[in-house]
């Protein structure tokens, strides 16, 4: 915040403090008399603000708040003032002038601030409202907020503070007591930081600090304000909000400083240690403590265009509740945030639908992973995480090096965790296969996924099918139908036997996984005749009977149907079939390779039949593909 080079009653002399509260036993009021002049000043210009209302002068009330809205004191609060001028008469006719909302929005919320600041000291300050900078905030408050005039606050205080004041210089030393001109000494720190900190947590109260918007100029005392309005709040928090409050910080902290979907506490709260597991299981609980914390700018709520609740840690807070730990506490919390991320985000990023979250938590998870590495604890938990990324790049198929990256990752940290599970080794190296082939080829991917499909061997059946039919289509791919070909009936066998077996629903998945990879060989490497669109058509049939409408996977089946279905010039139903595939696709959440191809296959066909249609079908291909093109 700005400061003020004038001088008046009560100005500190000498050079001004700034010491940042972030120990247990540190001071949390140190950085605020680095700031005290100018937060003082913007104080007198609500008490400005305040007489003019009472006195019922208009005018000037209005220019009281226009000098609120442009002081230094308060600019990193609230809504911005100071928009484009339209005509004055118009604007005084509609209200909307914006110095003066932003005053009036200023003034509201500091009024508020004091009001609190003299309920929260009995509690906060120890000894309740026995000292005099306890009197001075309720005097302040009766004086501002109130409208008590100077010379009668004698009388009204005698029924709010014991013991009352006497003398004969009363109003001087009611004056003397106030903040307007108090200086802070040591006595008078406690109400001091009580009045300027429930200040700042009223002016936050639903309109968050505006860190994007700091002038470069301020940005350090903006910075060293939150570390001192931290430490207030950590100390308020800890003997007067709830245990949990605290706690929910310290696992924010442990994250990395990006907002985090508030339905993940919901979701996982098993992990979380007593009593925040208990606030997370409690949607009621939640609400009411992330409000607090919201409305005292602990927390932020960042913009949200979808519809999610997030929340996110002001930037210049973010590392302080983990900085007081100590190292052994610091490593039990980066073990329970890793637990807490596991549960909390879905373990198919194969499926479009969990796309979205796995955006979000994309760099909580690195943050964790890279602890996890550091500790050596919680590796074959980070090693999941790291799988689980590398598929959803790949599948997206946005960032093939990032696939890579956390492919070889996720190997990596799980043999250095041991191989807990030969078949998670597995599982691990073939994904690291497939984005090895996407990043740089298929023949640099036939090594890793030979070594994965191997451990897969001695893995349950329908686990090993889907292995030999993965490296069935690397083969394929690598210049090798004939070696593929073989694979992909050697997969068929397996996957018909485990289904016969055990005929539960990942059975019948993972034959119609198989039948449909081998139905598209067919058609890139069965010649161009009929016989290997209708052989093809067999067995798609056969795994959309398997899989039904809502299955995983079914808009892959539906799109080489359609396929072959044009190979036999059946293009009426191939039609039938791509136009309402191009619906189901345009449903999620971002362009995707399997949408392009969709809409590029229906435009083809609805050429050939002569349909117009075909151009609309076109466009949108054309800007899938540049949607496409502009994420990579």
């Amino acid at each position: 915040m700005g400061r003020s080079n004038r001088e008046g009653p009560g100005e500190i002399d000498g050079p001004e403090v700034k010491t940042a509260a972030t120990g247990e036993d540190a001071d949390p009021v140190a950085a605020v008399e680095a700031h005290w002049r100018s937060f003082r000043a913007g104080l007198r210009l609500v008490h400005t603000v305040a007489a003019q209302r009472i006195g019922g002068d208009s005018q000037a009330e209005a220019e009281a708040l226009r000098a609120v809205a442009a002081s230094p004191a308060f600019a990193v609060f609230g809504p911005a003032g100071g928009a484009r001028r339209t005509d004055p008469s118009q604007r005084a006719r509609r209200g909307d002038d914006p110095d003066l909302a932003r005053g009036r929005w200023l003034v509201d919320r500091v009024t508020r601030g004091v009001e609190q600041a003299r309920d929260a000291l009995p509690s906060v300050v120890r000894g309740g409202l026995a000292g005099s900078p306890e009197q001075a905030v309720v005097l302040w408050w009766l004086h501002v907020v109130l409208g008590v005039r100077l010379e009668d606050l004698a009388g009204a205080q005698r029924n709010d503070i014991e013991p009352p004041l006497a003398g004969r210089d009363l109003d001087q030393k009611i004056e003397g007591r106030m903040w307007l001109s108090a200086k802070p000494t040591g006595r008078a720190r406690p109400g001091l930081a009580a009045l300027f900190h429930e200040v700042q947590a009223a002016l936050r109260n639903r309109f968050p600090t505006r860190s994007a918007a700091v002038a470069p100029e301020i940005a350090d005392e903006a910075e060293e304000l939150a570390r001192g309005h931290f430490g207030y709040e950590w100390h308020r928090a800890r003997h007067m909000g709830p245990p949990a409050g605290t706690d929910l910080l310290t696992l924010l902290s442990m994250l990395a400083p990006e907002p985090l979907r508030v339905s993940f506490l919901s979701a996982a709260w098993g992990p979380l240690p007593p009593p925040l597991r208990e606030l997370a299981a409690s949607t009621a609980m939640l609400a009411g403590v992330l409000r607090e914390l919201l409305d005292r700018g602990l927390l932020l709520p960042p913009p949200c265009d979808d519809g999610v609740a997030r929340v996110v840690m002001p930037a210049a807070m973010h590392a302080l509740p983990a900085e007081r730990l100590d190292a052994a506490e610091r490593r039990r919390w980066a073990n329970i945030a890793l637990r807490f991320l596991s549960v909390a985000l879905r373990e198919d990023t194969h499926d479009h639908d969990s796309w979205p979250e796995w955006r979000d938590a994309e760099p909580h998870v690195l943050r964790l992973v890279d602890q996890a590495e550091e500790y050596g604890e919680g590796l074959p938990e980070a090693a999941n995480l790291m799988d689980r990324l590398s598929v959803y790049h790949r599948v997206r198929d946005a960032d093939p090096e990032a696939a890579l990256a956390a492919g070889a990752r996720a190997v990596r940290l799980y043999e250095t965790a041991g191989v807990p599970v030969k078949r998670l080794h597995a599982t691990y190296l073939i994904n690291y296969a497939l984005a090895v082939q996407r990043a740089q080829g298929a023949d640099a991917a036939l090594a890793p996924m030979r070594e994965g499909v191997e451990l897969a061997s001695h893995t349950p059946h329908d686990e090993y099918a889907g292995a030999l039919n993965l490296y069935a289509s690397l083969l394929a791919t690598a210049g090798q139908p004939e070696r593929a070909d073989e694979e992909f009936r050697h997969a068929l066998a397996v996957a018909r036997e485990c289904h016969a077996a055990g005929g539960t629903q990942e059975d019948a998945a993972e034959l119609a996984s198989v039948l449909n990879d081998y139905a598209a060989h067919l058609m890139r490497h069965g010649g161009s005749g009929s016989e290997a669109a209708t052989r093809a058509l067999v067995l798609l049939a056969e795994a959309e009977q398997l899989t039904g409408p809502d299955a995983y996977g079914i808009e892959q089946i539906l799109l080489n149907r359609a396929d072959a279905l044009r190979r036999l010039h059946r293009l009426e139903e191939a039609r039938d079939i791509l136009l309402p595939l191009v619906d189901l696709c345009e449903q999620w959440d971002e362009p995707t390779y399997l949408l392009f191809a969709a809409l590029a296959d229906a435009a083809d066909t609805l050429r050939d039949l002569g349909d117009p249609r075909h151009t609309d079908y076109l466009r949108r291909a054309h800007e899938v593909d540049d949607e496409l093109a502009a994420e990579r």
